[in-house]
């Protein structure tokens, strides 16, 4: 059955992410219940609210509804209430992002100062990252299908004119992202790369991560361009009122703010 199921969520153009995590929650679920009711639902998202944050929550229950609907079932469940946020956190500052990259020149990190540019500077998704080739660096662009879309990812110049040179060798179809032995690398071990870095070069532990890099480079690019529906565009969002978390500041930055403003 969980062959079939993830078929199903195949079928529903889920990202491969996505189908893992529902899957994931379905198990969860089948640990405890064996039937699938209102009642046995209610009472998995009680016991999950005990341990797991609201986000987390519904993300389990969207899992068992998208499993209702293959079933035929008409359950629905109310989502936990997520306090809006109104600061932007754990993201990689300009000041940390100069440092990591001058470690990594310094000791010749070519594989991981590639990663990281690419993640910094066009601001895909880490899925979206690990399928970049060279042939679209040549080209400037790529249509990636991510989430059921398609969007164009693009390639500043100045990313172009910084990577080419170290991947020269490699042929049209080669992966840019790869590991220490050359082959192409997994979200997981970039993940575990920056944690190895951030311990090395004394960048915190929160900031070094792949999404990190993401929110890195919808700030930055705020900061010298304010057309927040051509970001919507660039990130993939389907609207702007996602992307306008990015023009939030970090609680650290409210504060420094707020302490410059108020001297009355």
């Amino acid at each position: 059955r969980q062959w079939v199921v993830h078929q199903y969520l195949y079928e529903e153009e889920l990202a491969e992410n996505t189908r893992n995590s529902y899957l994931y929650a379905l198990k969860d679920f089948a640990k405890s219940f064996s039937d699938v009711n209102k009642q046995n639902i209610v009472q998995w998202k009680q016991t999950l609210t005990e341990s797991r944050s609201p986000k987390t929550v519904n993300l389990r229950l969207a899992a068992l509804e998208k499993y209702c609907k293959y079933l035929s079932l008409e359950i629905k469940v109310k989502r936990m209430k997520i306090q809006k946020v109104v600061s932007v956190e754990n993201v990689i500052t300009a000041q940390q992002y100069d440092c990591l990259i001058k470690m990594l020149e310094r000791d010749h990190q070519i594989n991981m100062l590639i990663i990281i540019k690419l993640l910094a500077k066009t601001g895909g998704r880490i899925s979206e990252v690990l399928r970049y080739q060279k042939k679209d660096l040549l080209k400037g662009y790529v249509d990636m299908r991510t989430k059921g879309k398609i969007r164009r990812i693009y390639f500043p110049e100045n990313l172009v004119s910084e990577i080419l040179p170290a991947v020269k060798d490699y042929s049209d179809n080669d992966f840019l992202c790869r590991n220490r032995f050359g082959k192409p690398i997994t979200s997981r071990g970039v993940s575990e790369n920056l944690a190895r870095y951030a311990e090395i070069y004394g960048i915190p532990r929160e900031v070094m991560h792949p999404h990190s890099f993401r929110h890195f480079f919808a700030i930055e690019f705020l900061k010298r361009n304010h057309n927040i529906s051509l970001l919507a565009d660039l990130l993939g969002h389907s609207g702007v009122n996602t992307t306008m978390i990015y023009l939030r500041m970090s609680q650290e930055q409210q504060k420094a703010e707020i302490d410059e403003a108020v001297n009355w």
